[in-house]
C-alpha cells in the first residue's frame, strides 16, 4: 500500500541510513513503504536469526486471528497500541468490522510516519481514529479526548499489544503500564500481547537479535523468557490455548500444519480481566 503523506510531518522518520521498526515490518510483509536501510536490516536479522522475516509474518497473522476471534466474541472496542504501517488488507478495523460492523478502533503510536499513513487510510471512517500517544502511558491515553469520545469506558475494551512488547526494554515501565490498563479498564476487557522469546535451545539468538536491532534501528529491544512473558498477564485470565507459540494460538482451529521455523521465536496470548 502506498499513500500520499506530508513529507514535512514525516521528516523524523525518513532516514535512509537508520532502519525503522515499522518499515522493517513492512518490508517483511512485502509492502512498498520501506527503504534500503530497512531491507538491509531485515537481511542481517535473517542472517543472525534464520527465519526472522517469517517471525514478523507470523506475528501479523496472529494479530489478525486475535482481532477476528475477539470481534466474534462480541468485542466492539479495540485500542491498538503501536499498530505499525497499514497493510493492504486485514488491518485491525477491517478485520474487526467484518465480524462486527459497529466496532470502534483507536490506533495509537508516536511514529509520525505510521500515524500519517493511518490517517490517510482512515479518512472516511468515523468509527476509527488515530491518536499520537504513548501506549505505555494508559492514564494519559485513556484520558485523551479522541479516545474518550470514541470508546465507552463502561464497556469492555480489547487492548492490542500484538506487535510485541519487546519494543519496551524496561521491565518496570512495562509492568506499570499493564497494571494501569488492568486498573482502568472495566471487567471483561481483554489484553492481547506477544513478545519475541526464543525457546531454551535458541536463547542465544536473543542477544544476536537485540544487538542487530540496536545497531540498525538505534533503539533497544528486549527478548524475554516464557516466565517473564507469563507474568505480564497478572490479573488477566488467559483464554485457551493459553500462552503459546504464535502458530499454536488457534482457539477456533485448525492448527497450522507446517509452521515456518521462526514460529518458535515468539509467544502470545489473550487475557480477560475478571
Amino acid at each position: 500500500m502506498t499513500l500520499a503523506v506530508d513529507p514535512v510531518v514525516l521528516c523524523d522518520s525518513l532516514s535512509d541510513t537508520v532502519a525503522s521498526p515499522a518499515r522493517i515490518r513492512d518490508a517483511a510483509l512485502g509492502g512498498q513503504d520501506n527503504y534500503a536501510a530497512d531491507r538491509d536490516a531485515l537481511r542481517e536479522l535473517d542472517e543472525v536469526a534464520p527465519g526472522f522475516p517469517d517471525l514478523l509474518r507470523v506475528v501479523r497473522a496472529w494479530h489478525v486471528r486475535v482481532v477476528r476471534h475477539l470481534a466474534s466474541r462480541g468485542f466492539g472496542q479495540f485500542l491498538d497500541l503501536a499498530a505499525g504501517l497499514p497493510a493492504a488488507e486485514d488491518n485491525t478495523h477491517q478485520t474487526a468490522q467484518r465480524q462486527n460492523p459497529d466496532a470502534k478502533v483507536v490506533y495509537t503510536g508516536t511514529d509520525n510516519l505510521v500515524l500519517s499513513y493511518e490517517r490517510a487510510l482512515l479518512d472516511d471512517n468515523d468509527t476509527v481514529h488515530v491518536v499520537h500517544a504513548d501506549g505505555l502511558d494508559p492514564h494519559a491515553l485513556l484520558a485523551h479526548e479522541t479516545v474518550r469520545a470514541t470508546l465507552d469506558p463502561a464497556q469492555p475494551v480489547a487492548v492490542l499489544m500484538t506487535t510485541g512488547v519487546q519494543d519496551e526494554p524496561d521491565d518496570e515501565r512495562l509492568a506499570a503500564a499493564l497494571s494501569g490498563y488492568r486498573a482502568l479498564l472495566p471487567p471483561g476487557s481483554a489484553l492481547a500481547l506477544s513478545c519475541w522469546a526464543p525457546p531454551g535451545e535458541a536463547r542465544l539468538l536473543s542477544g544476536a537479535i537485540e544487538r542487530t536491532w540496536a545497531s540498525r534501528c538505534h533503539r533497544k529491544i528486549r527478548c524475554r523468557t516464557e516466565n517473564a512473558v507469563g507474568r505480564l498477564f497478572s490479573g488477566f485470565d488467559l483464554l485457551d490455548p493459553g500462552l503459546v507459540r504464535l502458530t499454536d494460538w488457534w482457539p477456533d482451529g485448525p492448527l497450522l500444519r507446517t509452521p515456518p521455523p521462526a514460529h518458535q521465536f515468539a509467544l502470545g496470548g489473550v487475557g480477560i480481566k475478571s
